[in-house]
C-alpha cells in the first residue's frame, strides 16, 4: 500500500491512486480482520442490490468480493507478512 506514516485512513484521492493488486490485498485484509467477506459486509450494510452491483464492478477488475481468506493456503504469504508486522518485525 502507499506509504502512510501517520496510520490515518486513506482519503478518497489516495485510494484512487492504488493499483488493482492493492485493492485485492485490501479485500483480503478486510476479510482477515472481520472474518466476513467484503460482499457480506456490503450486503448487510447497503443491501442486496448494492452488494450485487459492487460485485459486478469487482469482477470487471478480476476481483471477487466473495473470496475468503485462507491463511494456510493461497493467502499464506500475506499472512506471514501480516504476522511479522503485528509482531513488530517490520
Amino acid at each position: 500500500f502507499p506509504n502512510n506514516p501517520t496510520g490515518a485512513v486513506a482519503s478518497k484521492e489516495e485510494l484512487k491512486k492504488w493499483s488493482i493488486s492493492d485493492g485485492r490485498m485490501l479485500l483480503k485484509l478486510i476479510n482477515r480482520e472481520t472474518h466476513r467477506t467484503p460482499y457480506s459486509i456490503i450486503e448487510n450494510f447497503r443491501g442486496d442490490f448494492s452488494a450485487v452491483f459492487w460485485q459486478g464492478i469487482a469482477r470487471l477488475f478480476k476481483n471477487n468480493l466473495k473470496d475468503g481468506y485462507d491463511p494456510t493456503g493461497d493467502d499464506r504469504m500475506l499472512e506471514e507478512v501480516v504476522r511479522r508486522i503485528e509482531s513488530g518485525y517490520y
